[in-house]
């Protein structure tokens, strides 16, 4: 039997840096989509909740959970945003100070 003894009792969960940039991409992608200002048809006409962002340890990249109201159209509102990921990582890197912005 081998030991182990730096994986042991211990649970690898993102660390304070990667919660509190998820948390600063969350707040300002959610007023991102509040104002409304992407020019997307299926964006613009749905209410879409983004209840999480986790960032990997490196930061390089950003996955974004997001929920339309009422959980309808789905896949419409992720191919919407995927279409629109560069319009909201500039959008996102005016917001938030980063020294790279990460990519969604």
């Amino acid at each position: 039997m081998t030991r182990h003894s730096h994986h042991q009792g211990r649970t690898h969960g993102p660390s304070q840096r990667q919660l509190r940039v998820g948390e600063m991409l969350r707040h300002a992608l959610a007023e991102i989509l509040q104002r409304g200002d992407i020019s997307d048809p299926v964006l613009e006409t749905t209410v879409i909740t983004v209840p999480e962002v986790r960032v990997t340890p490196d930061l390089r990249h950003a996955t974004i959970y997001v929920m339309p109201l009422g959980g309808v159209h789905a896949d419409e509102v992720v191919k919407a945003l995927a279409r629109n990921s560069r319009f909201l990582r500039g959008a996102l890197a005016h917001k938030v100070t980063l020294k790279y912005m990460p990519d969604l």
